[in-house]
């Protein structure tokens, strides 16, 4: 449809190199055939977000216009910051460290995957991402996860709801932070507040 109408599409793939499991799926980009696909990729899921550096594909007038206007609004990327992810990705040390990241938040997946099947299989529902830092936990209990923000709070635990991200979002639960006894004991917690929430 978008072909037929020439509705251009933008593809957000910064989660892309965080797939685990399996090579992940081609992105929409690579069956374009008439340049309706801007696809946008960027370092910061997987190096730093302090470094702001992405890079999107396109047509050339598309990304010529596009860096004019980002140009014009913050006189373009930071030159270190572009030297420094240059550096990483063509001396090989970006595919190491790449590897021991997704190590590590397939690690904490699984983790929290268990955690969750101990304290929150009669509370929530939920898929096993296969890559990125969140899981996406569908609550059963009716409980207005910004109240359950205020309630964690006090008790010293600080979550991110989804409404932060989305405003129709509020049962998003990120893993790839805290260390494994803070994750165990706020989800352990958590699933208290929730289940003395639902009883209110």
């Amino acid at each position: 449809m978008c072909q037929r109408e020439s509705i251009p599409i933008i593809e957000n793939d910064v989660y892309g190199d965080l797939w685990f499991e399996n090579p992940p799926p081609n992105p929409l980009k690579a069956n374009d055939t008439q340049g309706n696909v801007l696809y946008i990729e960027s370092v910061s899921k997987t190096l730093s977000p302090g470094l702001r550096i992405g890079w999107i594909v396109g047509p050339e007038p598309v990304i010529e216009r596009l860096a004019d206007i980002k140009m014009k609004t913050d006189y373009g990327s930071s030159s270190l910051s572009q030297y420094a992810v240059d550096k990483w990705l063509s001396s090989g040390m970006y595919e190491g460290f790449l590897k021991e990241t997704k190590e590590e938040l397939r690690f904490r997946r699984d983790f929290t995957i268990q955690i969750l099947k101990k304290y929150f299989s009669e509370i929530a529902t939920w898929s096993t991402p296969k890559g990125g830092f969140y899981i996406w936990l569908k609550l059963l209990t009716g409980v207005s996860t910004r109240k359950l923000f205020d309630a964690a709070l006090r008790e010293g635990i600080l979550l991110n709801p989804g409404s932060v991200y989305d405003n129709n979002d509020d049962q998003h639960l990120p893993y790839s932070y805290a260390s494994m006894e803070q994750l165990e004991k706020g989800l352990v917690y958590l699933a208290q507040l929730i289940k003395n929430s639902s009883m209110n």
